[in-house]
């Protein structure tokens, strides 16, 4: 009962990781200029002069006025951005982080199916060396 108990656990942990990693990003090494961060149209990872990072969900120009959209407590603002003020610009790589969460997925998957039937062999017992003809 008690190897039960502990596989279900376990199976509910290792699956509630996997959906929690799930939602990594994977941002582009190269840093762009803002009007390339406008065309592309994606998630954005600006980093300040002051090493303070900010995640936008796109940036975009109003009036020739740059403006990074955050999403905060269920609002979105509209933060003015200056050139001078920008140390990185980083957009949002696709094809990398669908690569990387299918992976996380699976391999998470993959650990599960190991530990389930470490558990199973387990429960077979002291046998395992007694042959019987």
């Amino acid at each position: 009962m008690k190897l039960k108990n502990l596989k279900t656990k376990t199976v509910c942990f290792l699956l509630v990781i996997a959906l929690f990693l799930q939602s990594c990003s994977v941002y582009k090494r190269t840093s762009v200029t803002l009007d390339e961060a406008v065309t592309a149209d994606r998630k954005v990872l600006v980093v300040k002069t002051n090493n303070t990072k900010l995640k936008f969900i796109r940036i975009e120009q109003i009036d020739g006025i740059y403006y990074g959209r955050l999403k905060t407590k269920g609002k979105i603002e509209k933060i003015p951005l200056t050139e001078s003020d920008l140390k990185t610009i980083r957009v949002l790589d696709k094809t990398a982080t669908t690569i990387g969460n299918v992976a996380i997925v699976v391999g998470s998957l993959g650990v599960v199916l190991l530990v389930i039937a470490a558990i199973e062999l387990s429960d077979l017992g002291d046998g395992w060396g007694d042959w019987s003809y």
